[in-house]
């Protein structure tokens, strides 16, 4: 009997293909790209409040500036970036990691992307690159406008850019070392805990709790082996890489608690950013599908 199917005869776009297309899928899906109106309000939400920020400091240095006040120090900078949106990559993460992965572990549609071109490695990668990116371009948005705030404020237009290129290398290796670590922190569990809620929980508690623990532990004064605990700490270890990027003080009160130099939470944060992907991958390469 002839049922009318017919054998597909067009291109095979491969295994890059895929790996784009879901990498495509996965970067909308974090900024709610596609889907309802409530999907969007977090992701819109954790955007428009580190771009208000840089936006209001650009218009305080601009009112300074009609008043001849050529520089505000109280003002953050590039360097302070980090710290003042940091809050808002960890609310993106929190609550994107879990859709992300959760809907098709949910909807048991692994067993059909595994099933093709797509290899486990790839979907867990491709889902990293796209909660990393669009973490990137949280963190990068309040330092554009801060360019072009920077750029617009004066008449020496060619002496602005180069000061802002200056800023540049910093604010990207900067960013990409956090967006990487934090996306890979927030996916792993996300992973592993199948409860949307109980996964987004407990992503918020691994980037706050630790935070409280590791200060009451440094202030107990222990001994100097002690003030490695920081490095339990992924907040103050990612506040500790922008540090060293930007050759400034960390922010966040906790590294400040200890003798321990910045490069270390340099290296501590790309072993996240690494171990993290590799937990992530190796989860994929076993997970039931």
């Amino acid at each position: 009997y002839d049922s009318g199917y017919r054998g597909y005869d067009g291109p095979r776009l491969g295994r890059r293909h895929a790996f784009t297309t879901l990498f495509a899928g996965g970067f909308r899906a974090t900024f709610g790209l596609g889907r309802s109106g409530r999907a969007k309000i977090v992701p819109a939400f954790c955007l428009a409040l580190p771009a208000l920020t840089a936006v209001i400091i650009v218009a305080l240095s601009a009112f300074a500036s009609r008043f001849g006040i050529s520089d505000l120090g109280v003002l953050p900078g590039h360097p302070d970036m980090a710290g003042a949106v940091g809050v808002f990559a960890t609310i993106l993460v929190a609550v994107q990691a879990p859709e992300l992965l959760g809907r098709d572990a949910r909807y048991r549609v692994l067993s059909l992307y595994f099933s093709r071109a797509l290899l486990r490695e790839d979907y867990a990668l491709a889902k990293l690159a796209a909660l990393g990116a669009g973490v990137l371009v949280l963190l990068l948005l309040p330092h554009v406008i801060l360019t072009i705030g920077a750029v617009l404020l004066t008449s020496d237009l060619l002496g602005a850019l180069g000061r802002e290129a200056g800023h540049w290398p910093a604010t990207l290796g900067s960013t990409v070392v956090t967006g990487v670590a934090t996306a890979g922190v927030a996916l792993v569990i996300a992973a592993f805990v199948a409860r949307r809620a109980y996964a987004t929980v407990t992503i918020f508690g691994i980037f706050l709790v630790p935070t409280i623990i590791v200060a009451v532990i440094l202030a107990l004064e222990l001994g100097p082996a002690s003030q490695y605990v920081v490095l339990l700490d992924p907040g103050s270890v990612l506040d500790a890489a922008n540090a060293w990027f930007f050759d400034v003080s960390p922010s966040a009160g906790v590294w400040t608690m200890t003798d321990l130099p910045v490069s270390l939470g340099l290296i501590a944060s790309i072993l996240i950013a690494i171990g993290t992907s590799a937990i992530l991958v190796q989860r994929y390469r076993t997970i039931a599908a």
